[in-house]
């Protein structure tokens, strides 16, 4: 007996060798909840042969992939909700020596999930006594020779009569069933389906089992990004939305020209502002090609590059040419939105092998929006038109009208106006208006400045605020005609002028200034 004792111990340690050779992290994982509530005929056949910790990590995967609704997402939805379904259960059903779970009831809830009610009370079944101690049985609490009382209800230790009530609510869609109860004994290591109730606890704990399997030909678990990788691909993202935001890419033929731009055959303007119809500041840019240029060909193109300091896009655009007629040539305007900083601007027009037509490169500073009275730099144009739809996105359109600055070099033949943007204008809470006023000076290049008497403008109504909690700035544009045409009558010498503007705002006192340059230039009409 002796011998045969010995030989039966060693094949027992030889066979508990045998399962789960060479593994560590996962020795165990075949008595886990997972295992036990999902592992397949298949999957549980396959794991016996798993022999390395690294193999048995692949395999895990797979089994959750195999699971997983959606293999699109990085989280495991079915994982989430089984993980939370072991917690409970362990913390309900927990026992002496099983984890709560691994018993019957508790793989039952795992994989139906929580009953609407959940009852517990005595069994009837009387414990045998306690004979086997000569002192109190130190598991249960009692002295020798008594019987153990039947468990309170909510304890899982002696013997009870547990009962799980579904409703439909509480069942999942394949269950098919709109009630199901299922009662369970509790004895005190053990517990078992209660009474015929057996088969049908099991059949809906096997359909549960296979309708878990949301992917079972899957061969290869999905790639699970780290952290890294996911903060990557999400950098990644907003680099890509940001570089979309920039403007499609252009023809590399027309990027190569604006990005080398050295001699001027275009008149460019360009100018920061902020506010209007959006809080964003901007840069407007707009390009005029002399009549000389000759008219562009039906397929030209225009084009506009903007890099910041660094010498990086900020914007970019690129279509096919769409010029509006102008006294002495053709023009085109569009605005840029970028953050305050420094730039240059390219601009041209390219026949349809990006050969440039005309081009033109300046620089510009975009300051942050003023918080306090301010205005803008002061657009010099030399003619203007009314625009009947004016629209947010039409660039050096102020008041309802297109304002052409030809880069403030002006023929005799031109008018003379300006545009500037008045910032956080103070607003009379009696009439709910802006009231400003201005004086304007205009000085010949080495001769004094003369006084060009203004009208007084009438107050500018502030409508009402829709959302009161909108965050912005208060913005009013004053333009005005210095001469409607032919400024060569006027101004009888080609040169260099100033204009230098004063605006005051009749309810803060506050005043701010500008000014600025152009250039008359050509042939000016003879004496009267």
């Amino acid at each position: 007996m002796i011998l045969y004792r010995a030989s039966l111990a060693v094949l027992l340690l030889l066979a508990t060798g045998a399962s789960g050779a060479g593994l560590e992290r996962y020795k165990d994982w075949n008595k886990s909840p997972e295992y036990t509530c999902l592992a397949t005929d298949a999957e549980q056949k396959a794991w016996k042969k798993i022999t390395s910790d690294e193999d048995a990590d692949h395999f895990i995967q797979l089994f959750w992939a195999k699971r997983d609704p959606d293999l699109k997402t990085p989280v495991n939805e079915f994982k989430v909700v089984f993980d939370q379904r072991v917690k409970e259960a362990d913390q309900l059903f927990a026992m002496a020596r099983v984890r709560g779970a691994l018993t019957e009831r508790g793989k039952f809830y795992i994989l139906l999930g929580p009953p609407k009610t959940l009852s517990r009370q005595a069994g009837i079944k009387l414990q045998p006594f306690a004979t086997t101690r000569s002192s109190g049985d130190a598991d249960s609490g009692t002295a020798p020779g008594q019987i153990p009382p039947p468990n309170d209800p909510g304890t899982s230790i002696g013997e009870s009569i547990v009962t799980f009530t579904y409703e439909a609510a509480q069942l999942p869609d394949w269950a098919t069933v709109k009630s199901f109860t299922a009662q369970f004994v509790v004895e005190l290591a053990r517990d078992f389906v209660a009474g015929k109730n057996g088969g049908d606890v099991n059949s809906l704990e096997v359909k549960a089992r296979t309708t878990a399997l949301r992917n079972p030909g899957l061969k290869e678990p999905p790639h699970v990004r780290t952290a890294a990788e996911v903060e990557a691909e999400m950098k990644a993202a907003e680099a890509a939305a940001a570089e979309a935001l920039k403007g499609r890419a252009l023809t590399p033929a027309i990027r190569a020209v604006l990005e080398g731009v050295a001699g001027d055959t275009a008149l460019l303007s360009v100018v920061p502002l902020a506010g209007g119809e959006t809080d964003d500041t901007r840069v407007q840019a707009q390009i005029f090609l002399p009549a000389s240029v000759g008219e562009p060909p039906a397929d030209s193109r225009l084009a506009f590059l903007l890099k910041d300091k660094d010498g990086k896009d900020a914007a970019r655009y690129e279509e096919a040419t769409a010029l509006e007629p102008a006294s002495g040539g053709r023009f085109a305007s569009r605005w840029f939105s970028v953050p305050p900083g420094e730039y240059t601007v390219s601009a041209g027009v390219f026949d349809a092998s990006g050969k440039a037509l005309a081009a033109a490169k300046k620089s510009v500073t975009v300051a942050a929006a003023p918080t306090d009275f301010a205005i803008s730099p002061i657009i010099i144009a030399g003619a203007f038109s009314p625009v009947s739809n004016p629209r947010p996105e039409d660039a050096y359109t102020f008041s309802g009208h297109r304002f052409v600055t030809k880069a403030g070099r002006l023929d005799p033949e031109d008018g003379l106006l300006f545009v500037v943007r008045v910032y956080n204008p103070a607003v009379d809470p009696a009439t709910k208006s802006v009231s400003l006023s201005r004086t304007v000076k205009l000085k010949p290049k080495g001769s004094p400045a003369m006084d060009l008497p203004q009208p007084q403008d009438p107050p500018v109504r502030v409508p009402d605020a829709k959302d009161k909690d909108a965050k912005g700035i208060l913005t009013v544009d004053v333009s005005a005609v210095l001469i409607e045409k032919r400024l060569g009558d006027y101004l009888r010498k080609p040169g260099e002028y100033e204009i230098r503007v004063v605006v005051t705002d009749a309810v803060s006192k506050k005043t701010a200034e500008g000014s600025g340059t152009f250039v008359v230039t050509g042939t000016f009409p003879p004496k009267k």
